[in-house]
């Protein structure tokens, strides 16, 4: 805490980073020779944040994804930023949002840890970068939330 004195008047100062909390954090599994691979996870963060940008030692680039319905056809698409209202939760899950890491490094396995690191802004553009371990993990046709034709 910083206490500045001004004549009579005091001006207390007190930065506070937000408290984000990830849950469940996990890259589907691929195929040998396969080059990208999609992260998973649930965010909160305990004040308004932004998900400003993703990287990882594992992957030469990663990108923030969402799917969406159009015309009747589900398409994939980058998107800048994702926005974390206080006290709400986030869910990058299969069929929606999602981390796409692009060049990854080998194929992920079941059981292999990939860290990544998600940079977030606050409001008065001050960034804090999370370190995050997240798991390889097969994914059944249902789990994904498609319906199988």
């Amino acid at each position: 805490m910083k206490y500045i004195w001004s004549g009579l008047l005091l001006l207390c100062s007190l930065q506070v980073q937000a408290e984000i909390t990830v849950v469940e954090p996990w890259v589907r599994t691929t195929a040998p020779g396969q080059k990208v691979a999609a992260g998973y996870v649930r965010i909160v963060s305990d004040k308004d944040v932004i998900l400003v940008s993703a990287n990882s030692s594992f992957a030469d680039k990663v990108e923030l994804h969402e799917m969406a319905v159009e015309n009747g056809v589900m398409k994939m698409r980058p998107i800048k930023q994702l926005e974390l209202k206080a006290n709400t939760p986030v869910e990058l899950k299969p069929g929606g949002l999602h981390l796409m890491l692009l060049g990854i490094k080998s194929p992920v396995k079941t059981g292999d840890t990939i860290p990544l690191n998600l940079v977030f802004e606050d409001k008065k553009a001050s960034q804090d970068s999370v370190a995050i371990t997240f798991n390889g993990r097969d994914i059944t046709h249902q789990e994904m939330g498609h319906h199988a034709h």
